[in-house]
């Protein structure tokens, strides 16, 4: 004679307590997945939103400005790389400049305006049209920010030497402002230049001259 197999009442209990287990920790898992998952977007949306400045290659010098100023024009790229509900507000932007020479004066800078440029092909000239005051500047992952930047300082000489900058752009999430280094130098030559040119003439520096890599901004 063949034993007996399991009696089906039995058995059919235990599957279902089998069954009941699995689903329980099934659904337990599924929402705690859940949960965490709503728990990092809260965290990612609510953060502040972490704000990037790059400088360009080209900065553009006014020696010779209206008054006796010199105008500096700076466009740096000012974005967001992450996602964020909040957006970041540049409040201000400053710009030292500091000469390696202890002989020659120190300008004073100040944002006074921005603007924008537009290229005359007949007389192969740039000119620049003031656009807006120096007002905050609102920042979000989908509206970067490339402002053309005036930045004045009064009476004050472009003299030849090695000049260390900073850019700094304050925001309003923190106190602490966000700072760009750069130098800039300018060649005995380059100051000839600019004494014999008509006023509101540009001129053009560059960091990124061909075999120069890290180079200072330079006429």
């Amino acid at each position: 004679m063949s034993p007996e197999g399991p009696d089906p009442a039995q058995t059919r209990p235990q599957r279902r307590r089998r069954f009941d287990a699995v689903h329980l920790w099934t659904t337990t898992g599924a929402s705690l997945i859940a949960l965490a998952v709503s728990l990092y977007n809260l965290v990612v949306l609510h953060r502040q939103p972490d704000v990037d400045v790059a400088l360009p290659h080209v900065v553009r010098l006014e020696p010779r400005g209206p008054g006796g100023n010199v105008h500096l024009f700076l466009q740096p790229t000012i974005s967001s790389r992450v996602r964020a509900e909040d957006v970041e507000i540049i409040t201000d932007t400053e710009l030292r400049l500091l000469p390696a020479d202890p002989k020659v004066a120190r300008p004073a800078f100040y944002w006074d305006e921005s603007g924008t440029y537009s290229y005359d092909h007949a007389s192969n000239r740039l000119s620049y049209q003031r656009t807006a005051d120096p007002t905050p500047l609102v920042v979000a992952q989908d509206s970067p920010q490339q402002p053309t930047l005036l930045f004045n300082a009064h009476t004050w000489t472009v003299g030849p030497g090695r000049y260390e900058g900073t850019l700094v752009l304050h925001r309003a999430s923190t106190g602490s402002p966000i700072e760009k280094p750069f130098c800039l130098t300018v060649s005995a030559a380059a100051v000839r230049t600019f004494t014999a040119t008509p006023e509101r003439t540009f001129f053009e520096l560059r960091d990124d001259v061909p075999g120069t890599p890290g180079a200072c901004y330079t006429f």
